[in-house]
């Protein structure tokens, strides 16, 4: 079958000789284009008419043939198979919940849905305020923070990087979370129904701790700061001096520091009642403003609903007279 090189082949043995020189431009011409038709012509040219070569040229067409792979097109290999999803062992729900309770796959489940945000976390029914509250806060700070302590993993598992005593803990969990018999997400969600993160944090901590009736008893947003960034928290109390908490408060959000306040017990005497804020419940703190000569601390309920105030959203976020917040509130964790 003839190649590319065939008319110049041709073109040579009109002559009586092969001159060193046609050689030359043989061998520059197959060096573009060595095919195995190629090859084999240029080997029958020196087997059959090798009389007609001078001496060097024939050496020189020995040597390149001798010396030179031919050109192979790479065999198309076929993509890798994509992971085997893994199934691990899930962490025990709530003692309430053990009998109505499946674990699936989010449908069309994304780790992410556009950026991470304060305003994703949305409360489950579980009591761990103070975790959905905490994870608000860091993504408020540092959505960073987030995003660097979960590995997507490729086959259905997330490890999520906490630290235990300044040194990190892993904690691998796989990508499916607990359902309720209605078929919705039972514990901690993002508002948007198919990003993963937050359950993917609770699930983790739950997991790491022993289980969701261990977390969802209450607890410290405090902790959960130190548990995703190895540092430590601060306390600025509502019992001191309310001027001294405000700039504690507005220093933090200028430093992109997380902040949490929890509320008072029922028992503890302070009336809820009309307020819009609740008793043992823990709120993201997410600044301090004045406006008109009047000081704010601003708020945002981890239910992703139910606030103070009228501003007509119900998106839990909300801002509170400083004197307010002085009566209602325990005081301001701010983390590192």
């Amino acid at each position: 079958m003839p190649s590319a090189i065939s008319p110049s082949i041709a073109r040579v043995l009109k002559d009586t000789k092969i001159s060193n020189s046609e050689v030359t431009g043989l061998i520059s011409e197959a060096k573009r284009n060595l095919t195995p038709e190629v090859k084999a012509e240029l080997t029958a040219l020196l087997q059959q008419h090798g009389d007609k070569f001078s001496n060097g040229g024939k050496k020189d067409l020995q040597r390149f043939l001798g010396t030179t792979n031919v050109i192979t097109p790479p065999t198309p290999q076929p993509p890798p198979p994509p992971p085997t999803p893994k199934d691990l062992a899930d962490p025990t729900v709530l003692t309430k919940h053990t009998t109505d309770t499946t674990w699936k796959p989010v449908q069309n489940g994304q780790l992410y849905v556009d950026s991470i945000s304060y305003d994703d976390v949305v409360q489950g029914s579980i009591g761990d305020c103070y975790l959905a509250a905490g994870l608000s806060a860091l993504a408020h700070a540092n959505p960073d923070i987030i995003k660097n302590a979960i590995k997507n993993n490729g086959d259905n598992t997330y490890t999520v990087r906490f630290y235990e005593n300044g040194r990190e803990k892993l904690i691998t969990v796989d990508g499916d979370l607990a359902q309720s018999s209605m078929g919705t997400q039972r514990y901690a969600k993002s508002r948007s129904g198919n990003e993963m993160w937050v359950g993917i944090l609770e699930k983790a901590f739950a997991q790491w701790k022993g289980g969701y009736e261990a977390i969802g008893n209450g607890g410290q947003a405090s902790a959960v700061m130190t548990a995703l960034t190895g540092k430590s928290t601060s306390w600025s109390s509502s019992t001191g001096s309310l001027d001294a908490l405000y700039t504690n408060v507005k220093r933090g959000a200028e430093g992109h520091k997380p902040m949490a306040a929890p509320t008072h017990g029922k028992d503890s005497g302070v009336d809820y009642n009309g307020t819009g804020v609740y008793a043992w419940h823990m709120y993201t703190v997410l600044g301090a403003v004045e406006e008109g000569g009047q000081k704010y601390i601003q708020l945002r309920n981890p239910w992703g609903s139910h606030e103070h105030g009228s501003d007509g959203k119900d998106d839990g976020i909300f801002k509170m007279k400083l004197e307010d917040f002085g009566k209602l509130y325990q005081g301001v964790n701010i983390g590192f």
